[in-house]
């Protein structure tokens, strides 16, 4: 092996034995490592593949990992033909003796050859490491290139002398680097963690919902970012949770991306490393784009053997996650990371716009997430409670209607007086009366401009009583909100709300119709014909009722 200004002589087993860590940047613990060696030995390309515990898997492992190999030299001009080194590596496991590990590597050696003879490569030679010493497994003599020592370096032919007389030092071992983001069980944090999930996905319903957590991840983020910036090495429990559950949405892992500027590395790369050892089982899934994360910083400081480490437990988790993937190629095909850095910050940029406008135009409507929530969702418990106790006849049903419209007329008249406040009770009972398709439709706005303001005051704050669990009576309050906006010639936020409505229940008819109404730029003077018609038509059946 030798470099531009000087020479590293491997002219024995023992010294290609003793080599690995210093050829690969790292000593790969349990894994298949293969080189195939350039004129100056070191050239050509490496590969290495890690071994499943379960060794009834290893020849699949090495039959495949011997198929890509030879695709890997290819791709980089490399004749496989000329010859490959073959190194299996792997430490004795409790009451296992190095013998016994090695003799349990031997049959790997000849699956790799089988499939390399097939692939018109050439085995040169194939070296067992186990515990500091070495077999050579082409070799058939009894007693022969078994279990050997690793050189002394006090051995002056050893590649570890030559390579210490030249300032070099070998790679540490996976099981070194991969303690920077292993897990650790903690059974505490653990359970709280799946309680934090579970809160996530419950704040996560709906489109506006998703929009306000997204956004409030992205301050996280950026929180935790100034905490490490300032020397911090760890987070309060509840943000490191909140940024765990959080960085499950891809936008939030692209703003993670875009902190990697080059000031920002290393601070990066110790939050992203420390919220990776929080995810133990069975939080291993989540870990998947906080590895990767951690990854891309170590990518971008061109630590490639950290980044293929993290890289891999993430594919290996999750072989669907896309990112992952695509990094792993980019650090295989010599990409630049700072691409990837712009790409993000841009994409982030633009998403971010677009989630600030969107969450302020989703806060009109936006169920309450403060006190007042407990007693909203208190005061809906009551009456749907009491709602669903009976059973009204058909006429009861359509007295019902005209109530609801009259209670939703006098909230009109307090609002319109400066008093857009409700009782509890009323609010929820006209919530739970406009879930009736009738009343819906007739308070659907036919009125005068003069009075969209104060409509659409009430739909909005009536939505917002909407708080888990009756998140699904909102629809008809959003779809009334979404009709009025639109008829103020506010096209954005009517599209927003009749896109929650449906998210909500995507069954919801008219809010799909409307929503369809706004894509394909209908007039809703048209559509207010119309309502205006019904409106009339549903008051002047009110004489016909009261005399039943």
């Amino acid at each position: 092996m030798s470099t531009p200004d000087n020479t590293v002589q491997v002219t024995s087993l023992p010294n290609l034995a003793q080599i690995l860590p210093y050829l690969l940047g790292h000593y790969p613990d349990d894994s298949i490592a293969l080189h195939a060696p350039g004129p100056n030995f070191h050239d050509g390309p490496t590969m290495t593949c890690p071994l499943p515990e379960v060794s009834a898997e290893w020849q699949a492992t090495a039959e495949n990992a011997a198929r890509q190999f030879v695709a890997y030299a290819h791709d980089r001009g490399h004749d496989p033909a000329q010859g490959i080194i073959i190194y299996l590596c792997r430490e004795p496991r409790p009451g296992q003796s190095p013998e016994d590990a090695a003799a349990l590597l031997a049959p790997i050696s000849t699956w790799l050859t089988n499939e390399f003879v097939e692939h018109r490569a050439n085995v040169l030679q194939t070296i067992g490491l186990v515990a500091n010493r070495w077999w050579a497994y082409e070799c058939d003599i009894d007693g022969c290139c078994e279990g050997e020592p690793l050189p002394s370096p006090d051995d002056p032919t050893s590649v570890v002398a030559q390579m210490t007389r030249l300032g070099r030092t070998p790679g540490p071992r996976t099981r070194d680097i991969i303690k920077e983001f292993r897990a650790t069980a903690d059974p505490g944090f653990l359970e709280d963690l799946h309680t934090a999930a579970d809160h996530f996905n419950t704040r996560c319903a709906t489109n506006a919902e998703r929009d306000a957590t997204l956004a409030l991840t992205l301050d996280q983020i950026a929180a935790a970012m100034r905490q490490f910036r300032d020397g911090a090495t760890a987070l309060s429990r509840a943000l490191t949770m909140q940024l765990i559950v959080g960085l499950q949405d891809d936008a939030a892992v692209e703003a993670g991306v875009a902190h990697a500027e080059d000031d920002d590395l290393p601070h990066a790369r110790r939050l992203w490393a420390y919220l990776a050892r929080h995810c133990a089982e069975p939080f291993a899934q989540e870990a998947v784009p906080i590895l990767t994360l951690f990854a891309f910083v170590a990518w971008r400081q061109g630590d490639l053997i950290a980044a293929r480490l993290a890289l891999r437990n993430a594919i290996t988790t999750d072989p669907e996650y896309e990112l992952a993937t695509g990094i792993h190629l980019g650090t295989i095909d010599g990409e630049d990371p700072r691409d990837w850095l712009a790409s993000a910050r841009e994409g982030h940029t633009h998403r971010a716009a677009h989630l600030q406008h969107a969450v302020e135009v989703a806060s009109e409507y936006r169920p309450t997430t403060d006190t007042t929530a407990v007693r909203y969702r208190e005061a809906l418990d009551a009456a749907t409670s009491h709602y669903y106790d009976q059973v009204p006849s058909e006429d009861e049903r359509r007295r019902a209607r005209y109530t609801t419209i009259d209670i939703v007329n006098g909230a009109l008249a307090d609002f319109r007086t400066g008093r857009p406040q409700l009782m509890d009770d009323i609010a929820a009972r006209i919530i739970l009366g406009l879930q009736d398709l009738h009343a819906r439709d007739a308070a659907l706005s036919a009125g005068e401009e003069s009075d969209l303001p104060y409509e659409r005051q009430l739909w909005g704050y009536l939505a917002r009583r909407c708080v888990p669990p009756h998140t699904g009576k909102a629809p008809p309050l959003l779809t009334l909100l979404g009709w009025v906006a639109w008829r103020q010639g506010d096209s954005v936020t009517a599209t927003h709300a009749f896109t929650e409505a449906v998210d909500i229940y995507p069954g919801y008819t008219m809010a799909k119709l409307l929503l369809d109404g706004i894509r394909k730029e209908c007039d809703p003077a048209r559509l207010l014909a119309t309502y205006r018609a019904a409106a009339a038509e549903f008051a002047a059946s009110r004489p016909d009722l009261d005399t039943l």
